[in-house]
């Protein structure tokens, strides 16, 4: 993606294009909303919050007018462009100031957590709010089940569960999609003028203790108490466990990178994500122990 990358950086204009053109393209297919995003990034942090401010604004301005011309809804486009393009401004100014991606992960963490008490502030029942789209995804799944196959009590029990917890998903896969954008964004930058820094600064990153600390303490609220106070403490577990996913893979490339034989258990997890969803469990686990067991020279070889 090289090419990409150097077309961005040209100049404003290019860089307006790019973001818009994946922007559009991602209506359709979805993964291209990382490089969208990523493309007002890399500008952001080469030079600097003015000009990614700029470039955002214009972006959104134009996606706007793209949105009311190719689908009739200039306001739902100039949401889907605030949504993809201002968080990603503000990672990306905080890591250009830091210098640190864990300072900005850290943020795009706290954005997800904010995100979650901010629905449970303004709604009195959040779970009902997912309950529609649900139905509208799983009804014709279940309107196509085998006879003997008890839709009903299925929908009942899998619905009531997760829609209680939709609101914690939905932001913790914001969060990874923003951290996954910025993590681009930098690769880019690196690739263009920086080369082997990304891989340097990726290998040794490590949060701030005390979100892992933050996520002890939600753990424990959640085991504590009951009802509502549970159920926004368990939802704010993902998005902070979003971030120790993160940590987690950064710490199995480091140690590829010190012993070459952990290079089949890393493509082993790659793989394994494709067809086992839930092996995010124990990477996420890694990243979030990682305060206290240092895995990074803890199984490193002598």
């Amino acid at each position: 993606m090289r090419p990409l990358a150097a077309y961005i950086m040209r100049g404003r204009m290019q860089a307006i294009s790019a973001a818009c053109a994946l922007a559009v393209m991602s209506w359709v297919i979805p993964f291209l909303s990382l490089l969208a995003a990523a493309a007002v990034g890399l500008p952001t942090l080469r030079k600097g919050a003015y000009e990614g401010g700029i470039i955002i604004a214009t972006s959104i301005a134009a996606l706007g007018a793209l949105g009311g011309l190719l689908v009739g809804s200039t306001g739902g486009a100039v949401g889907y462009g605030c949504l993809l393009w201002l968080p990603m401004w503000l990672t990306a100014v905080v890591l250009r100031e830091s210098g640190k991606l864990s300072t900005a992960f850290g943020l795009a963490s706290s954005m997800g957590v904010f995100m979650v008490l901010l629905i449970y502030g303004l709604y009195p029942d959040p779970p009902s709010l997912w309950l529609e789209g649900l139905q509208r995804f799983f009804g014709p799944l279940l309107d196509r089940a085998p006879p003997e196959f008890d839709a009903d009590q299925f929908w009942n029990s899998f619905s009531t569960t997760v829609a209680r917890y939709m609101t914690g998903m939905v932001s913790a896969s914001l969060v990874i999609s923003l951290i996954l954008s910025l993590l681009i964004a930098r690769w880019w930058q690196a690739v263009l003028f920086n080369p082997g820094g990304f891989r340097a600064e990726f290998l040794r990153l490590r949060i701030h203790a005390a979100f892992s600390y933050a996520a002890v303490g939600v753990l424990i609220a959640a085991a504590a108490a009951s009802g509502t106070v549970a159920e926004i403490a368990l939802n704010l577990t993902f998005p902070l466990f979003a971030l120790f996913l993160l940590v987690g893979f950064s710490v199995f490339h480091a140690l590829v990178a010190r012993n070459k034989s952990w290079k089949v258990w890393l493509v082993g997890t790659y793989v394994s994500l494709l067809f086992v969803p839930y092996v995010i469990l124990p990477i996420a686990l890694v990243g979030f122990s990682d305060l206290w067991f240092d895995w990074r020279e803890r199984l490193s070889p002598s």
